[in-house]
């Protein structure tokens, strides 16, 4: 039987990818109508946005009751005012999954047709989605998947008024391993061939 040596088998072990644990952001513990822009709320940096209908200065905050359309009952979150473009900082790099998405539910506001996202990491955008148009009352997934990201910028199209509206629920998104959580790894599995290799000796 052919044999794997200790340290061998741990390289072949590093090269394995370390794997977070997702984290899921519902809004669930928030009351109605609570202003997110400005707060830490889930660790998270919630932005200001831009200027959205008639010009009022955008923000994340939780719509009504009888404009909500969460995908996981009670909240979701909505750009305020329908700005379009409003932010989310990370405290370290993550790769974005994606959320749910859902029209704000009041067809008196302009609606947006499409949402997208930008990803930046230390201050420089690296990627872009497409636009994402399937918006409606009943919340879908829109798989994001901006990898290795700090902060995230959601555009929506404008329409009557200069605002664009959307619904945001359950965002996803797993932190990326930092250098030294990889270095210790590789420092321990190889500390592990070497003492089984003394013990064989």
């Amino acid at each position: 039987m052919r044999r794997v040596f200790p340290c061998a088998l741990a390289a072949c072990l590093c090269l394995m990818p370390l794997r977070a644990t997702a984290v899921v952001v519902n809004f669930d513990d928030l009351p109605y109508e609570f202003v997110l822009t400005g707060t830490n709320y889930a660790g998270l940096s919630w932005e200001q946005g831009n200027a959205g209908y008639q010009g009022n200065i955008g923000a994340w905050h939780t719509p009504p009751a009888k404009n909500s359309n969460p995908n996981t009952p009670p909240h979701n979150v909505i750009n305020a005012w329908g700005s379009t473009l409003i932010g989310i900082r990370f405290p370290t790099p993550v790769n974005f999954e994606g959320a749910f998405f859902a029209s704000q539910g009041d067809p008196s506001l302009p609606l947006t047709p499409g949402v997208r996202v930008h990803g930046y990491l230390l201050g420089v955008e690296t990627e872009v989605t497409g636009w994402f148009t399937d918006l409606d009352t009943h919340p879908d997934w829109f798989a994001v998947n901006l990898g290795n990201v700090d902060r995230i910028v959601f555009e929506s199209i404008p329409t009557e008024g200069g605002g664009g509206w959307y619904g945001m629920d359950d965002l996803a998104y797993t932190p990326v391993p930092e250098p030294s959580s990889i270095l210790a790894l590789l420092t321990g599995l190889v500390g592990i061939g070497g003492i089984a290799v003394r013990k064989r000796n």
